[in-house]
């Protein structure tokens, strides 16, 4: 039966790669529309597969990747039998003893789960998320599968310039922390108490007693999607004196300043950001008052021989709205230094300075194989000139991010994986601008909150005090120039100074000079032998003997080698010219 089932996903897949011509289309970059559609068709391991492909921009180009990032779930719902069954397994109590009401419908379902309105006992509104059931073995099945396909790939010339292996295993794992929602739990936790109550912004309180590996249970989140705001007339008012225009530059404004704050105070990301992960929430002024918390803060110190110490309470006011972020599946963590060397690349890039920019690409980067600073900062160096010419706020930072990428992949060079994760959230972001409010500059706007951490980040005390040793080691060595300069000098009138020469390309330049001493040595081997076969030939006694027959047969060997050289030599010319 399992291998029926197995047979048959494989006989599907295959149907479905020859439809949208998969393997083409992948290898050759062509039609992403039609990978996009073949991935929703195939189900949640090939949406997942999307997904990672959709952040590779060292490997895809940038049509490719923007393309696989509307990847939509299109997965039908299960019967609520079979929910109803798998939910009282995994929280090991009736239905009905559990919950007041649970909507047998679905309101939503995606390629790992699907979700339901239910109440509770104490007739809180909350949303269940239910795995579909054997969407687990489903997946198995399809990684199984992608396990023993992977010798097959070996035929197909493009593979080889990514690590199928690796990528599988980045599957793997990426899809075992789906199919655990006590990890999602976790995430949504750690963003309400860094996020909830922050201006506008709301997350939902997840609910861990009736939480499982399978079930995942949170606060009722109302509102619309945020697609209905892009989608909305601008003329039209959205609440009073603001219309729906004005509202989508305010959350435009309000969604990139929550980012940044994610970014580079929190360093914990929601990294997929796009409309359908957001609901937009109108409230009354009445309610809107009652929400707004009184912000404490807390001050104390001396004012000369005086101490003071006081708290004080303010209130910031808020617009009659919220923004509730839901979904918390995939999130991007980002240390204190990467954070610091990621604002160093946003200030260097807003900068325009090509050496700065370089340096700091360098920092956030680990060496995969040989690598050439010369190379890397020519071919970085060659784009900037190109794209940064245009005016800071033209300049489209997914497009740089995505160039860089592939720079550092032609080199050898790695990004970090969280880095990686952020260039896709940046990606993700970017377009929910654009449908909001296109006359906004998303890189104009973060470059300012690069530069007010990277201020925040500088400890002036520090930098004095190690300016200070590196000053103060200078002058300690002043005294002792005139020595070494003198003993330097000793040592190049003595002939002991050695001068050591770094020649770019010389694994080249040896090759070339390799094959050029080859062709002196056979060369001067092909002289001698028409040298000794003429002498041999002249001091026979008479033609026919053996002496003679050896010189001729020595004229036969130098002629048929010099014709096989100067057949090379043609050859050789014919391929250069060729491939120009």
């Amino acid at each position: 039966m399992v291998g029926s089932g197995r047979t048959a996903r494989l006989k599907q897949i295959i149907a479905v790669a020859n439809k949208y011509k998969i393997v083409k289309n992948i290898t050759q970059q062509t039609n992403p529309d039609q990978v996009r559609e073949a991935f929703e068709e195939l189900g949640p391991t090939f949406i997942k597969v999307g997904q990672m492909m959709s952040v590779r921009n060292d490997i895809f180009t940038l049509d490719f990747t923007k393309e696989l990032r509307k990847l939509q779930d299109n997965v039908k719902t299960d019967d609520f039998a079979e929910v109803k069954q798998l939910v009282e397994s995994e929280l090991e109590l009736p239905i009905e003893e559990l919950f007041n009401s649970f909507d047998q419908q679905p309101f939503a379902s995606a390629s790992i789960a699907q979700a339901h309105h239910a109440t509770l006992k104490n007739d809180e509104r909350v949303v269940v998320k239910v795995q579909h059931p054997g969407i687990d073995k489903e997946i198995e099945t399809d990684l199984s599968l992608f396990e023993k396909a992977l010798p097959l790939a070996s035929w197909v010339p493009e593979s080889n310039v990514v690590d199928l292996k690796n990528i599988l295993k980045e599957i793997r794992e990426s899809l075992s922390n789906e199919l655990d929602f006590r990890k999602e739990l976790e995430n949504a936790e750690r963003f309400y108490e860094l996020n909830n109550g922050w201006k506008e912004i709301r997350s939902p309180k997840m609910i861990d007693s009736y939480s499982t590996k399978k079930v995942l249970s949170m606060e009722f989140m109302p509102g619309d999607n945020l697609k209905e705001l892009v989608n909305s007339p601008e003329d039209e008012l959205a609440y009073p004196d603001t219309t729906n225009q004005e509202l989508k530059e305010k959350i435009s404004s309000l969604l990139i300043d929550h980012f940044m704050k994610q970014v580079f105070e929190d360093g914990f990301f929601h990294a997929d950001p796009h409309t359908g992960n957001m609901l937009l929430q109108f409230i009354s002024e009445e309610e809107n008052q009652q929400d707004q918390d009184a912000q404490d803060e807390h001050y104390e110190g001396k004012f000369g021989p005086f101490p003071f110490n006081f708290d004080l309470s303010s209130n910031e006011p808020l617009r009659p709205f919220r923004l509730n972020v839901i979904d918390f599946g995939m999130m991007g963590s980002i240390t204190k230094e990467m954070q610091l060397k990621m604002s160093n690349v946003i200030i260097a890039i807003y900068s325009k300075d090509t050496q700065r920019i370089a340096n700091s690409v360098l920092a956030i980067c680990k060496q995969t194989g040989p690598f050439s600073e010369q190379k890397f900062n020519e071919e970085l160096d060659e784009f900037l000139k190109r794209y940064l010419n245009m005016p800071v706020k033209e300049i489209d930072i997914q497009k740089v991010f995505s160039q860089v990428v592939v720079i550092c992949h032609n080199n050898n060079l790695q990004i970090d994986d969280s880095i990686t994760m952020l260039i896709k959230a940046f990606g993700t972001l970017e377009g929910v601008i654009e449908e909001l409010n296109p006359e906004l500059s998303l890189f104009e706007v973060i470059a300012p909150f690069a530069q007010k951490y990277f201020l925040e980040q500088f400890d002036l005390k520090e930098e004095l005090r190690q300016t200070g040793l590196d000053y103060l080691t200078s002058i300690k060595a002043i005294p002792k120039l005139p020595s070494h300069s003198l003993s330097v000098l000793d040592t190049f009138i003595k002939g002991k100074a050695k001068l050591n020469l770094e020649l770019k390309n010389q694994g080249v330049l040896l090759e070339r000079a390799e094959a050029m001493v080859n062709r002196l040595v056979i060369g001067l081997i092909l002289s001698a032998l028409v040298i000794g076969s003429s002498l041999l030939v002249q001091t026979s006694p008479g033609g026919g003997t053996f002496i003679s027959n050896l010189g001729m047969f020595g004229y036969g060997a130098a002629a048929v080698s010099i014709l096989f050289l100067v057949a090379e030599s043609l050859y050789r010319r014919y391929r250069k010219w060729r491939d120009k």
